[in-house]
Order: structure tokens, then sequence, then C-alpha cells
């Protein structure tokens, strides 16, 4: 088996996300190890890990789509836009009925714009919002492109509504929480959120944090080929494996492609390259 790989993790609430690297850092006594999107400490769900030279792919990972299963309660709204905030407004909750809010959700699917929350991991200057935000100082952020591809309610017990989502990368759930409730004539707050995918990946193929160890983590160690299942793959001989290693291009019969997964006759992901008029070249060597 080789050294390195993704370990899909389902966070527990409770902690961050770089608690979870710790954790595994110590449990594999690997010190190379990194998250790809971060889950904030009130949310739960799948969080791959990136152990050795996958750490290189975190960003494969992190634009994908993600889905999400949320909680938002109706009438409140708190700093930071979920649970762990302080209250900073309440409302009598308004007579909605379900039927209200089943008439918002083309409303929901159209957004193309969101401003990320002021309490989120957004760079302003150099410095993060939240940063920014606990430090009571002004947080000026500009509306980001997004989409929402899927919308459903799946639980409506007031002042609570629950919904699966999914949604592109940089879309911030807590925000999207309060424009619901500015669609329904109201505001709410965010008080549970789980990932249950990123891309094709399934929070169902997760381990529990807590049933990690020294002895079995690599039993739950997967393989680049098992997790980046969208990439074209492309088998070298011994020979074109000493070029790619040295980072060499060399001619290949393939048709172009902007990026492909490279393996050995093994099976072995050893890196990614581009084809371009039948010549390979190297873009990531992980040998």
């Amino acid at each position: 088996m080789s050294d390195f790989g993704i370990i899909l993790i389902n966070k527990p609430v409770g902690i961050t996300s770089f608690d979870v690297v710790k954790r595994i850092r110590k449990i594999t006594k690997i010190k190379k190890i990194g998250h790809t999107g971060t889950l904030d400490p009130f949310a739960s769900g799948l969080l791959p890990i990136c152990v050795g030279k996958a750490t290189r792919l975190a960003e494969k990972l992190s634009g994908k789509n993600k889905e999400y299963i949320v909680t938002m309660k109706l009438g409140i709204r708190t700093d930071t836009g979920d649970i762990t905030g302080k209250i900073i407004e309440e409302l009598e909750l308004p007579d909605i009925k379900l039927e209200a809010i089943k008439k918002i959700i083309p409303d929901i699917l159209n957004i193309s714009k969101q401003v990320p929350h002021k309490f989120s991991a957004v760079k302003v200057n150099g410095k993060r919002a939240y940063e920014l935000a606990r430090a009571n100082r002004e947080v000026k952020l500009e509306a980001r492109p997004i989409n929402i591809y899927s919308f459903e309610i799946t639980g409506f017990l007031p002042p609570e509504i629950t919904y699966r989502t999914e949604v592109s990368k940089g879309t911030y759930i807590r925000s999207l929480s309060e424009t619901i409730a500015e669609k329904l004539g109201t505001i709410a707050t965010s008080i549970k959120l789980c990932r249950t995918k990123i891309g094709k990946l399934k929070i169902k193929n997760a381990v529990e944090l807590e049933n990690l160890t020294e002895d079995n983590w690599k039993k739950s160690l997967q393989s680049l080929p098992e997790i980046f299942t969208d990439f074209q793959k492309y088998y070298l001989n011994s020979e074109e494996i000493v070029d790619f290693k040295n980072g060499r291009q060399f001619e290949v019969n393939s048709e172009d492609t902007d990026e492909i997964m490279i393996l050995d006759m093994n099976e072995n992901c050893i890196g990614f390259a581009g084809i371009e008029q039948s010549i390979m070249k190297p873009r990531i060597v992980l040998i």
C-alpha cells in the first residue's frame, strides 16, 4: 500500500477541522497532513484528509460541488450566523406555512451571487474576515458568483426548517439560511449543518474519527484512483516513468487532454499531466 492517499472523516460537532488534522498526525505519525474544505466547529460531516504527498492535491477536492443538510431556526439572528454566536436580533415568528417555503424554492435556485458572511474565512487585506469581525472592525465583503444546484425542504417544525442543498464552491451556508429567512419575511440562524457529499465522495464511506487508531488507520487510507474517479487514466511503462519522474516531456499515443491521471502498471497513481499535440507534459509528480 502507498504511504499517501485520502482518509474520509466524518467530523464530529464541537471540534475544528484542524483539530482533526492534529489527531490524525498523532495517530499516523505523519506530519504532512492537511484537510480540504473547512468545516466550522458547530458543523459535522464529510472532511477529506490528505495524507503525505496527497496534500498537493487538496485543491482538486476543495473545488468540487458540496451537499449539505442544514437546520435553521427562524426568528433569531446571531452575529456569526450560527448557533454558537451571540443573539443580536429576535423577532416574533410569523405564521409561515410549508407551502410558502416551497414557493420560494425557484428563487433560491436562481441565486447567482452571495456576500460571504463576515465571520467567514475569506481574506480581507491579508486578514481573515472572522478575525476582523471578532476585533469589532468593519468588514466589507464583495458579492461572489455561486450556484445552487439543488434545494429541497426535508423537514419543517416551526420555528425550524431543515433543507438539503447542493452548492458550488464558495457558497456560505450560514448566509444562505439568512437569505432564505429574508425571502420568508423574517430572520434565522443555522443551528445544525452536516456536509454529506463532496463531488462524488459520500459521507457513508467516511470513518468516524473516534474509531481511527494507530493499528487500523491504513485500512481507511484510500488511493488516489479511488478518490479521483472523474479523471481519465493513462498508464506508463518503466521507461516512460523515468522520464515522467524527472519532469521530462515525451511523446505518447493519446488525444490531447487538459489533465490526466498517470498510473504505473500496478495501478498506483504517480502524478498528473497534460497532453498537447501528443506530447505528455508532467504537471504533478508524486514519485
